[in-house]
């Protein structure tokens, strides 16, 4: 007998084979048990999570001369059929080489005649979403409606390609990616029953490298027992999948640590020689920070797909680096994953961006930033304490002269002590005037102005990112390319008017400003705002505004100073005539009594 691969040998034959999907499983062993069978089912998600196994084992369920029932048996002749794939009431269809019209009308036609063997007649209709729209059409009233024999089994891995009208007659079960741990423990009982000595590193790297898909796992452990020969160790796995091992990632992170970027060049140097795919190595190294991340974020384990030899080693690690230090580690990596699509040297960005690490003047920038936000955070909120504070004490006094407006001992517990009526001769002395209204007015406006350019600003800074992605989608490259390399992002708002700083040579800016209108219409298809590039500025003498994850802070405390002012303004030195009449106006003619 020809040789069979493993993913078709070790194919589920009953619901408990069927890995990492329990809660389908469930519900349809509950339908069988109950009787409470749909007309159709719709079986969605990623390549090899068993949505056609699992069509397959429900055939069987509910054609098996002991059924319907809960596990076929596997043993009768219309399970062993269906197994074969000789059963006649059981139909799979391709609907990739199927997909037109007169296939869904010969469906249509032969869904009138009852079934011949089984209990029921069931159709198999896999990549479902690869029919055209007249087919679909054509399906709609047969799907909705069909004869009380006949059940539909739609599969695919698209259901946002299928019509609505389809979705809705139709009960969906949306199959999950299966976990790493899962997969490895299918493939541990694979390699026992082909008699395979194999490490459980193995059986991760494996699992790993297959992205959820138990088939695309099986096929990997097929190509790896032809390759180690009845015996399989890590290191032969990480040959045959062209990846690494986690010792060099562990290398990695203790060279970042100590800012060696010898070490790092020698690491990649290393890579490269031994032929590893270097674009696998980014998505890996990418995946080793993160697991870092949720280790020093205190993440359940479960989020960390490693074994506990590992886990322990990542959390040594992890004592070593701060959050923000490593969320910064994560985004010039991932900068420099996107930057290797587009690069004919990817050993160029990775070197740079490992470099990058190591530099002090890097991390200076970094921790810089976060310093002075934290300080503005602090003042911010010692500033909405103070303010508060006076609006309750404020509330009080109104509350308090509103109650009691003829007793005289009230009113005068209620007025500020550097205001209240005084017995002696220095009364005029102890009053405050007010600053000019006028000059008071002004001076809010121009810091509400500037607050609101520094919102501007703060929302283009924080869509720059986007705006490069939109100009590398529409093949704007030569500006994407100069933008990247020359460091350009926006730096200060007047009017309407934006200035932007560069960090590289100055001949990108010809190019940036004989293209400032392509910049202008996609920031304003991305933030709505109308804006038109003048120019560029020089760093030097203060200059540039704040970092970006400043300048909200920094605009709050601009109009908490105005309300201060405003308020500061009230309690100056007034005439003692002035005062005598407000005070008159404010409690009445009849209350108030002045003692000289």
């Amino acid at each position: 007998m020809s040789y069979v691969a493993l993913y078709r040998k070790y194919r589920p034959q009953n619901f408990d084979e069927i890995v990492g999907q329990k809660a389908i499983v469930t519900t349809l062993k509950n339908q069988l048990k109950s009787g409470k069978i749909a007309h159709a089912y719709l079986f969605c998600g990623m390549r090899g999570t068993g949505k056609t196994s699992t069509a397959r084992v429900f055939a069987k369920a509910l054609n098996c001369e002991k059924g319907p029932i809960e596990n076929p048996c596997n043993t009768c002749a219309s399970c062993k059929a269906i197994t074969s794939g000789n059963m006649m009431d059981v139909i799979e269809m391709d609907a990739a080489s199927n997909r037109g019209i007169d296939d869904i009308r010969d469906l249509r036609e032969k869904v009138n005649f009852a079934p011949s063997e089984g209990r029921y007649k069931i159709y198999i209709i896999d990549e479902v979403h690869m029919l055209t729209t007249e087919a679909f059409n054509a399906l709609l009233k047969t799907l909705e409606e069909p004869p009380k024999y006949v059940i539909f089994i739609l599969a695919t891995t698209e259901p946002d390609k299928l019509p609505p009208t389809i979705l809705s007659r139709c009960m969906r079960f949306d199959f999950k990616r299966i976990t790493t741990s899962e997969i490895a423990e299918r493939l541990k009982k694979v390699a026992q029953d082909s008699g395979i000595d194999i490490d459980d590193k193995a059986l991760l790297q494996i699992a790993a490298h297959s992205q959820g898909s138990v088939r695309d796992a099986l096929s990997l452990l097929d190509k790896a027992m032809a390759f180690g020969k009845g015996k399989l160790a890590y290191e032969d796995v990480l040959i045959l999948l062209g990846a690494v091992s986690n010792e060099v990632f562990y290398d990695v992170s203790a060279a970042v640590m100590k800012g060696n970027s010898t070490d790092l060049l020698n690491i990649v140097d290393a890579v490269t020689k031994q032929g590893k795919d270097l674009f696998r190595f980014m998505d890996d190294l990418l995946e080793h920070f993160r697991n870092l991340l949720m280790v020093c974020i205190g993440a359940d384990r479960s989020l960390i797909d490693v074994i506990d030899e590992d886990y322990v080693k990542l959390q040594e690690i992890s004592k070593g680096y701060t959050r923000e230090k490593l969320l910064s580690i994560i985004n010039v990596l991932k900068d420099a994953a996107n930057d290797v699509k587009w690069s004919s040297q990817p050993r160029i960005v990775l070197e740079t961006a490992l470099v990058k690490l190591t530099l002090p003047a890097f991390w200076e920038k970094e921790e810089g930033y976060i310093a002075r936000i934290q300080q503005l955070e602090a003042q911010v909120a010692t500033l909405q304490e103070q303010l508060q504070n006076a609006a309750n004490i404020g509330n009080y006094n109104t509350n308090q002269s509103i109650s009691k407006p003829h007793d005289a001992a009230s009113i005068k517990k209620t007025l500020p002590t550097d205001t209240l009526v005084s017995d002696g001769p220095d009364l005029t002395q102890k009053i405050k005037k007010s600053k000019d209204k006028s000059e008071s007015v002004e001076s809010v406006e121009i810091d509400k102005e500037k607050a609101d350019e520094s919102k501007v600003l703060l929302r283009l800074q924080e869509a720059w990112p986007n705006v490069l992605e939109s100009l590398g989608s529409k093949r704007k490259m030569t500006l994407y390319s100069s933008i990247k390399a020359g460091g350009i992002r926006p730096a200060k708002i007047e009017k309407n008017k934006l200035y932007l700083i560069n960090d590289g040579d100055a001949v990108y800016e010809e190019i940036i400003l004989t293209e400032k209108h392509t910049i202008e219409e996609i920031i304003k298809q991305i933030t709505d705002i109308d804006v038109t590039v003048k120019g560029f500025i020089v760093e030097q003498d203060n200059e540039l505004p704040e970092p970006s994850a400043s300048e909200e802070l920094s605009a709050a405390l601009e109009e908490n100073d105005s309300m201060a002012d405003e308020s500061k303004a009230e309690s100056e030195e007034i005439s003692g005539e002035e005062y005598g009449k407000r005070v008159i106006e404010f409690f009445g003619e009849d209350i108030v009594t002045f003692k000289d």
